[in-house]
């Protein structure tokens, strides 16, 4: 069952990071379209990787769960709030705002909390 998840979920959350990174850095900074293709690109293969090790039965340090969680929850939290209004009420033109600044926000600092607890529950030989 492993071999199965193991790459639908790193994909999962390749994909995640990368709408999340990309999406976020072309609306508020100024930077051209290929550096925010490159940096959505470069954080979402780290956490693709990261998750690959991790579902694999891997340990992983605290610092690398910190950011991971805060990544894809942050994500995660983002597609739902930015897509979600879209979806849900075609004729609200803000609907996305609440999902760049209240999920988005809110699931990074979720994601965060939640990744150090999963760290500091695994056994003490994990590399930070």
């Amino acid at each position: 069952m492993t071999r199965v998840l193991k790459p639908i979920i790193s994909f999962l959350m390749f994909l995640v990071v990368l709408f999340f990174i990309a999406t976020i850095l072309i609306i508020a900074t100024e930077l051209p379209e290929w550096g925010s293709a490159a940096i959505a690109l470069t954080a979402a293969i780290w956490v693709g990787y990261n998750t690959w090790r991790l579902v694999d039965g891997g340990q992983i340090g605290t610092s690398v769960a910190v950011i991971c969680g805060a990544l894809i929850v942050g994500g995660l939290g983002f597609i739902v709030g930015f897509l979600g209004p879209m979806v849900l009420a075609k004729d609200t033109s803000q609907g996305p705002l609440f999902g760049i600044f209240i999920m988005a926000p809110l699931g990074v600092i979720l994601g965060a909390i939640g990744g150090y607890i999963f760290a500091s529950r695994q056994p003490a030989s994990a590399v930070d």
